[in-house]
């Protein structure tokens, strides 16, 4: 048996199809650009985690993503967001992990130790959740014996309730759930503008606040 898994739940990098509703606001291209840089400062967050790689991917099959030697890639597989999930639980844990955590692409900022911490918690409860700043989670983990559809299935996506929603599924399967600190992603333009405002004293900036840096209109409160 292996042990950790860290999956990234990504999209691959396509005009129009990445961070659509920061798209509409500022523009395809510019759009594309700067979900390029949050996968740049993920690739290099993910060498502080103490787990395998494994981009779990929507898009062409065959596709390259630079920056994370040695991962594995699996095409995402299921009709909406929660199925795809679940699902890439499923095909991570058949290569034979015990344990995985997942996150999306939109938290650039996210510190390794948090994932660390996951990890570290799974070795003793049955599920692990990041807190979001907007009703959801950034970040979820659970064991290979712990894994249950019903945490995934008919979760009210993209509002407020899927955090209390999920927590509510855990503890109706009877398992034991512990839980990170908060941390926000990034969905519309004026998280991306908290988020500038939030790491810009940086000593040495990510990719993503050097792109942001030349965008004025990020700037602006």
């Amino acid at each position: 048996m292996k042990g950790n898994a860290f999956i990234l739940f990504l999209k691959y990098p396509e005009r129009g199809a990445v961070k659509t509703r920061i798209a509409r606001a500022l523009g395809d291209d510019w759009t594309l650009a700067l979900y390029r840089c949050f996968i740049a400062d993920l690739s290099g967050m993910v060498r502080d985690v103490m787990a395998k790689t494994v981009i779990v991917y929507s898009g062409p099959a065959g596709v390259s993503f630079s920056g994370f030697p040695g991962a594995r890639k699996i095409r995402q597989r299921g009709s909406d967001i929660g199925e795809r999930m679940h699902n890439a639980f499923q095909d991570v844990f058949a290569l034979g992990f015990e344990r995985a955590a997942l996150i999306g692409s939109d938290i650039p900022d996210l510190p390794a130790r948090l994932v660390n911490d996951a990890f570290e918690k799974l070795t003793s409860a049955d599920v692990v959740l990041g807190p979001g700043t907007d009703g959801g989670y950034y970040l979820i983990g659970c064991r290979r014996d712990s894994l249950r559809s019903s945490m995934f299935s008919g979760i009210p996506w993209s509002t407020d309730a899927v955090l209390p929603e999920t927590r509510k599924r855990i503890a109706e399967a009877g398992l034991a759930a512990e839980q990170l600190e908060a941390w926000p992603d990034i969905d519309e333009v004026d998280e991306l503008k908290q988020f500038y405002q939030r790491n810009r004293q940086q000593t040495k900036m990510s990719r993503t606040m050097k792109f942001l840096h030349k965008a004025e209109m990020i700037h602006e409160p």
